[in-house]
């Protein structure tokens, strides 16, 4: 039997520099068959024309209604088995594709895998390891969605079965309807506890809009949220107990590389001590050793 084959979704805006990066992290996995469909909203930095020479990208420039939009539209191309989006600023550690197809494999009544994330700034220096804890509807619709897109990988099923849809009205938080609404429908939705992907934080993540919070409300109410914010409170902590018991805020020593360019070149990054919390206003990692690595 052939290896699943993976489809990655890009959807990139005026973001050259960081989407060679995502390109390279993406051409470095081994042991895995894929497309990587990147999505370009017609972008005027030249990524537009740089795509046109890469002929192992399945690349499109067109117009599109806003990030959503444009994942769904690079999942209607797709082929793979396995779904996944990879945003511009984001990378997969390498070896993800191969441990998460393993994890299929084993599995093969879970639908949808997430994973831990490493939290970096634009240069890839490390600013916090997010361990998650396993995916809670309660959790989720009273608080934040702890499944990071970047690690998310989905069952073409999904998609087949018309599930598989980002909701392309919504701006910042239609990854927390969809992972909700899949819960809602009795998909199995499982934890990888292993690294697969950099976060980057510069600043400028739709999380950190003044809107993202107010549309984030929006799908709680609209999947069960408490009204009570004492209630709230109460789930809140539980969520944070159980991210205590399992390590989430535990301090560790952690090294990985980061993608310089499409080549892959890759930068190593060590930290001997680093945890679990950072502000979405933090955009300046730390490194207690770097070194650069070639192809």
């Amino acid at each position: 039997m052939s290896a699943p084959r993976f489809s990655i979704a890009t959807p990139t805006h005026n973001a050259l520099a960081k989407l060679t990066r995502c390109v390279g992290s993406v051409r470095g996995q081994r042991n895995a068959t894929l497309e990587h469909l990147v999505q370009d909203a017609q972008s005027t930095d030249g990524a537009s024309q740089w795509l046109a020479r890469q002929p192992d990208l399945r690349a499109v420039s067109e117009a599109d209604a806003g990030m959503y939009d444009a994942i769904n539209r690079a999942w209607e191309r797709s082929t793979g088995e396995i779904l996944s989006w990879l945003n511009s600023d984001e990378q997969y550690l390498p070896g993800t594709l191969a441990k998460v197809q393993a994890f299929f494999s084993a599995h093969p009544e879970v639908d949808v895998v997430f994973g831990n994330y490493i939290v970096a700034d634009r240069q890839g220096r490390p600013l916090a390891l997010r361990r998650e804890i396993p995916f809670r509807s309660v959790y989720v619709a009273n608080g934040f969605l702890n499944a990071q897109s970047c690690t998310l990988f989905f069952r073409r099923r999904l998609f087949d079965q018309g599930r598989l849809k980002l909701n392309s009205r919504l701006r910042y938080a239609a990854d927390k309807e969809l992972l909700l609404k899949l819960a809602a429908a009795g998909t199995v939705i499982r934890h990888l506890p292993d690294y697969l992907a950099i976060f980057g934080v510069d600043g400028t993540n739709l999380s950190t809009h003044p809107r993202a919070r107010e549309e984030s409300e929006q799908v709680r109410a609209a999947y069960g949220a408490f009204r009570s914010q004492a209630l709230r409170r109460l789930v809140l902590a539980f969520r944070r107990f159980e991210r205590l018991l399992r390590g989430g805020y535990r301090f560790d020593p952690i090294s990985y590389l980061y993608a310089v360019d499409d080549v892959p070149r890759y930068v190593e990054y060590s930290v001997a001590k680093l945890g679990g919390r950072y502000s979405l206003s933090e955009t300046e990692g730390r490194a207690d050793r770097v070194r650069a690595v070639g192809p």
